[in-house]
């Protein structure tokens, strides 16, 4: 009997890829939240409005915290489906293991072809 690799189910790469499609949208930063890592006074001076730094904050760093959340849940969920099909793939060797040995009809060890 030879063991199969379980193949992932077409929900759970719909999901992986929704994970990843969401992320990539989180991860899109636009040009003027790339600017605070310009340098020279030109940019300097780009970068203030008001008298106030534009996106100096931890706020600043919201998408890239959220992506990182998506891409961690997606992971997790992934493992899960994944060990999830794993687990029953061994279920079905193990049966299949158990009605093997039932159709030995209980001859002992050193007896069997």
């Amino acid at each position: 009997m030879s063991f199969t690799r379980p193949r992932l189910s077409v929900a759970s790469a719909a999901l992986a890829i929704a994970a990843l499609a969401l992320a990539a949208a989180a991860l899109a930063a636009p040009p003027a939240a790339l600017a605070v890592y310009d340098t020279g006074p030109e940019a300097a001076a780009a970068a203030q409005v008001g008298g106030q730094a534009a996106d100096d904050g931890p706020e600043a760093n919201l998408p890239y915290l959220f992506a990182v959340f998506i891409i961690t849940w997606g992971l997790f969920f992934a493992y899960a489906a994944y060990m999830s099909l794993r687990r029953r793939a061994m279920e079905r060797e193990i049966e299949a293991l158990r009605a093997s040995m039932e159709d030995s009809d209980g001859q002992p060890e050193g007896e069997r072809d």
